[in-house]
C-alpha cells in the first residue's frame, strides 16, 4: 500500500517540476523562439562549411586584450556584443576591436532584463549603446543582441528601427556558469558545433553584475576551440558573411514537437 506523500514534500516537488519546467520552455523560447520570426537569427545556411564566434558582455580591460591576441594569432574573424556603458569605460578597448578587423554588435547599456524594462528605458538603453558606441569606435553596431536572448516585441521594433538584426546564437559554451573548466567549455562547442552555428562565449560580465567575473576558462579554452573546429572541416567566418546564407527561425508543427519530448 501506498504511503501518504507529505504536504511539504509535495511542496518542494511541485517547486523543482515547476523550475524544471521554466527552464525548459526558457531553452525553446532563446534558442528556437516560437512560430516565423524572419527578424531573429539563431544560425546561418548548413550548407555552408561555416560557423561564427561572438562575444558577449564586453569590453573588458582585462579579459577582451586576451581575446584579441588569441583571434589575431590565428586570424579569426569574430563579432563583439558591447554593453554601452562598458564601452564609455573602456572605449580604447572598443576601437582596439574594430582596429583588429571585428564586428560590433548593441548590447544594450547596462545590460537590462527586456522584458521588465520599460519602454521609455528600453529606448535608451539601445540608442545610447548605439551612440557610445559610434563616438568611440566611428562604427555604427550592425547588430543587436538582447542580454539573455529574452526580447519582446517592443526591442523586435526597435531593432528593425535602428537597422540592428537580432541576433541570438545556436551554440553556448556556457562560459558564464560559475566554476566552469576549461575541459568543459571545450567539449561542449567543439562537440556540438556544426556547419552554420553561431557560438556565443563572453568577455565580460558576471552572473549577478554586469562586470567583474573571471573569464580565464574562455581564454584558455579559446584556441584548442578554434583548432577542434577547424579540425572538423568547419571554417570561422565573420558574422556577416554567416548572415548573407542565414535564414529566419520557423519550426514545423513535427520539430516542435521532436523539441517538447
Amino acid at each position: 500500500m501506498l504511503k501518504k506523500v507529505s504536504k511539504p514534500f509535495r511542496i518542494i516537488l511541485g517547486i523543482i517540476i515547476s523550475v524544471s519546467l521554466l527552464f525548459v520552455g526558457f531553452n525553446f523560447y532563446v534558442y528556437h523562439g516560437f512560430g516565423y520570426q524572419p527578424d531573429i537569427y539563431r544560425k546561418g545556411d548548413g550548407s555552408q562549411p561555416w560557423v561564427a564566434i561572438t562575444f558577449d558582455d564586453g569590453p573588458s580591460p582585462i579579459w577582451t586584450p586576451m581575446i584579441l591576441d588569441i583571434l589575431a594569432e590565428y586570424e579569426v574573424p569574430a563579432t563583439f556584443f558591447l554593453v554601452g556603458a562598458h564601452v564609455a569605460k573602456y572605449p580604447e578597448i572598443a576601437q582596439r576591436i574594430v582596429e583588429d578587423g571585428h564586428e560590433i554588435g548593441n548590447h544594450t547599456y547596462d545590460h537590462v532584463n527586456i522584458p521588465t524594462t520599460s519602454t521609455l528605458e528600453l529606448s535608451g538603453q539601445v540608442i545610447m549603446t548605439t551612440l557610445e558606441i559610434l563616438e568611440a569606435t566611428g562604427e555604427y553596431p550592425k547588430y543587436l543582441r538582447p542580454p539573455r536572448g529574452m526580447y519582446d516585441a517592443r526591442v523586435r521594433r526597435l531593432a528593425e528601427m535602428l537597422n540592428q538584426p537580432i541576433v541570438l546564437w545556436s551554440v553556448s559554451g556556457q562560459d558564464w556558469r560559475p566554476g566552469v573548466t576549461v575541459e568543459q567549455i571545450v567539449k561542449r562547442v567543439v562537440n556540438q558545433t556544426k556547419a552554420g552555428d553561431i557560438i556565443l562565449f563572453h568577455d565580460s560580465g558576471a552572473l549577478i553584475a554586469n562586470e567583474g567575473a573571471s573569464r580565464e576558462a574562455t581564454v584558455k579554452a579559446l584556441p584548442r576551440i578554434i583548432e577542434g573546429i577547424r579540425n572538423k572541416g568547419l571554417e570561422i567566418v565573420p558574422l556577416e558573411q554567416l548572415m548573407q546564407y542565414a535564414e529566419p527561425t520557423e519550426l514545423t508543427k513535427e520539430e516542435m514537437l521532436e523539441l517538447r519530448e
